[in-house]
């Protein structure tokens, strides 16, 4: 059964003050509860970009112990192209790679970018990529986690992968993969997503406690919020994204499905969304998102009224939707909250059906974990 309302209801709540509680869980909560990573192995730590590379690709079990900024920037030289303006409203505008029809249409412009950012590190499986002392730091280029499982990435920051140029590079990948944990990392200044899922099965993934700062002083809309933050379309994708804080941004929080053969559930929870004059959740084909307990701040609008054509969403924003996830998963979901916004209802409840054939442990997990959910 599906109720979706396209009526606004303006949000005269007081102004609440939400603290992130980035530490609140030590393990893995959610799809990817399962994931030890690289625990077991020998402890790396790479001295260059080059090692740091190797260690990623092999077929060792590893803890990598990044204590530096491993910068690729100019690792492979630039190159200039024909592209675009995808949309020059004035100062801090992005171009964009001749790709995929981006530019159909669109103004023509000499674009110059950084080869390095345009393909990833690949991660094979049964790797954990932690920062003991907090300085650990992949720039000018992305992590790609290809036909693997089991990969922990925690406590690193990725950044600066040509934020001027769409198309330019992503921050992490998932490709094939099963059993991947993401915490306490930061992603900021990327051209393209933050996090991407390509068309492949991609399960038992928690990405958790990260911050996804979308402050950017080239952004599609020309106003420093960054627009390709999430894209998740695989043939089967379940990811949890649980207790994160995603700020200043445009859209695709995340953008789900969209093509023929996309069958995706996302499970949206206890997350803070602060900042986003346009538009978060895009449903489209073939997806099935449960978003509650999360909290928008500063939201003009959850998800896209416009683009979301074909999918699933169950947005629990009042106390009779959290009861009617008793039946499915024997326990009431989470409501979202709303600060100085304006709230929209779409409450279609074949997602709680669909959710109720998947592993209850790691829908029920996160629910019932210790944040701020």
């Amino acid at each position: 059964m599906q109720l979706r309302l396209s009526l606004l209801l303006l949000c005269v709540l007081p102004t609440v003050v939400f603290t992130w509680k980035q530490g609140c869980i030590s393990k893995p909560v959610g799809f990817g509860y399962r994931t030890t990573g690289g625990a077991g192995g020998k402890t790396v730590t790479p001295r260059n970009t080059n090692e740091l590379k190797n260690y990623l690709a092999s077929n060792q079990k590893l803890i990598i112990n990044l204590d530096r900024t491993y910068d690729f920037t100019n690792s492979e030289g630039w190159a200039t192209t024909t592209g675009c303006y995808f949309q020059k409203c004035g100062s801090g505008f992005q171009e964009s790679l001749a790709h995929a029809g981006t530019c159909n249409g669109k103004k023509s412009t000499t674009v110059k970018y950084a080869k390095a950012g345009t393909t990833e590190l690949l991660v094979g499986s049964n790797k954990s990529i932690v920062s003991y002392n907090g300085k650990g730091a992949i720039k000018g280029k992305g992590l790609r986690i290809k036909d693997a499982q089991n990969v922990i990435i925690q406590g690193i920051t990725i950044s600066d992968i040509n934020p001027e140029v769409i198309w330019a590079g992503d921050a992490l990948a998932f490709d094939n993969v099963k059993n991947v944990w993401i915490h306490k990392c930061t992603f900021k200044r990327i051209g393209r997503q933050h996090l991407v899922s390509y068309q492949k099965s991609n399960t038992g993934i928690t990405v958790s406690s990260c911050l996804f700062d979308g402050t950017s002083s080239n952004a599609a809309f020309c106003d420093g919020k960054h627009y390709w933050v999430w894209l998740f379309w695989g043939t089967h994708d379940e990811i949890t994204l649980f207790n994160n804080r995603v700020v200043n941004t445009a859209g695709r929080t995340p953008h789900t499905g969209g093509w023929s053969k996309s069958w995706n559930f996302v499970h949206l929870i206890g997350n803070e969304f602060d900042t986003n004059p346009h538009t978060g959740i895009e449903p489209k084909l073939g997806a099935n998102i449960l978003a509650e307990g999360n909290y928008f701040i500063k939201f003009a609008n959850p998800y896209d009224p416009f683009n979301s054509k074909g999918g699933h969403l169950a947005l629990i924003n009042d106390g009779n939707q959290a009861a009617k996830c008793k039946k499915y998963f024997g326990q009431n979901c989470k409501i979202n909250k709303y600060s100085g916004c304006v709230v929209k209802t779409w409450f279609d409840e074949s997602v709680l059906s669909q959710f109720s054939k998947l592993d209850r442990n790691a829908i029920n997990g996160a629910r019932n974990a210790e944040c701020e959910v």
